[in-house]
């Protein structure tokens, strides 16, 4: 097997002054993993800056994996090592934050078997992409979040989180209300292409992108006032701690909706992996887990109604009109969950009751 080659980040910090050393360091140890084929190689061409020494005694950030700092001094007639490398950031002369993920996307785009990212089916998720087509294969509509503007004019809240964010769809589609209402909103995702999407298109005062998972929100119970996920609860690594996080950090309720399934069918038992039926859509016939991103983690029922009656300001409600594992027999019982104080059924003639929207 061809070994992976890793790539790697070079800084000269005496060059890049503390200021800017500090800020990709703090960049790197936020996009990349310690799992990740790259490095960052901290050097110096007439000794560190004092202020950096003390900041990274201080900071855990260079026990990560992935940095290298070499103390001494590099001579001048082995400066060529660095300088003559592609990855060198401190002649990125106008580096801003998140810089180095940018450079790494445009330059090393990911293999599409380590990442969702790469697939085909992600580029319907960019609402520029969605914008120029006119057919039915559009993956939004401004109908899609009727219910989440009622609900805001409704709350009139400070601050929202929007978990599964994407590139901005849906912030898109409210950007108008939130700024009408002054509100505040967060939106998160596990996926680093689709976060810095985001923070490229839609980044201001009032909204902000981080990367995430929702299954374990760093975020202190009731930081926001209502929230939503769209078309991401199967795909996380834990439908029902996503549902728990979502209700834990959100004071009125919160808008989501997945498909569950009712009574451990006898022919789904080969698919059931604890509390979760995992169904691969795209190898129907075959069920090849980790064939694609396209891996549907489905709940147990009676465990996702447990759960839900755990749950304050939430209404839920059962809707079985949509059928989308149908063609392989399967039948699932739906689950939508709006806010309690605002729900009535009159507010949902427009609404699409499909959990996968």
């Amino acid at each position: 097997m061809t070994k992976k080659k890793k790539t790697c980040f070079y800084l000269d910090t005496t060059v890049a002054g503390f200021e800017k050393t500090q800020l990709i360091i703090e960049d790197y140890a936020y996009w990349f993993k310690t799992d990740e084929l790259t490095q960052l190689v901290l050097f110096s061409s007439a000794g560190h800056p004092s202020d950096l020494k003390s900041f990274l005694k201080s900071s855990r950030l260079l026990s990560l994996p992935g940095i290298t700092f070499l103390e001494k001094a590099v001579p001048p007639e082995k400066l060529h090592r660095y300088y003559t490398k592609k990855f060198l950031l401190n002649e990125w002369v106008h580096y801003q934050k998140d810089d180095i993920f940018r450079l790494y996307k445009l330059y090393c785009p990911l293999n599409k078997d380590i990442s969702f990212d790469n697939q085909p089916i992600s580029i319907q998720y960019d609402i520029r992409y969605h914008e120029r087509r006119t057919d039915e294969y559009r993956g939004y509509s401004p109908e899609q979040t009727l219910h989440i503007r009622s609900a805001l004019d409704f709350y009139k809240p400070e601050t929202i989180i929007d978990a599964g964010c994407g590139s901005g769809a849906q912030y898109f589609y409210l950007h108008r209300t939130l700024e009408r209402l002054q509100i505040h909103y967060t939106g998160i995702d596990t996926s680093r292409f689709q976060i810095m999407k985001a923070k490229d298109l839609y980044s201001s005062p009032r909204a902000t992108f981080q990367l995430a998972d929702m299954t374990s929100l760093d975020y202190h119970d009731n930081t926001f006032n209502l929230g939503f996920s769209e078309s991401t609860l199967l795909f996380c690594s834990d439908p029902l701690k996503g549902l728990r996080e979502l209700n834990r950090v959100c004071k009125n309720g919160f808008f989501a909706s997945l498909y569950t399934i009712k009574g451990n069918p006898v022919h789904l038992k080969p698919f059931k992996k604890g509390a979760f039926y995992h169904i691969d859509t795209a190898a129907p016939w075959k069920y090849y887990n980790k064939i694609t991103p396209n891996v549907y983690k489905i709940p147990d029922y009676a465990q996702t109604i447990k759960l839900a009656n755990t749950f304050n300001h939430i209404c839920v409600i059962q809707n079985d009109t949509d059928q989308f594992f149908e063609p392989l027999g399967i039948s699932t019982v739906n689950l939508f969950f709006f806010p309690a104080a605002w729900y009535h059924p009159s507010k949902l003639e427009k609404f699409s009751f499909h959990p996968l929207m």
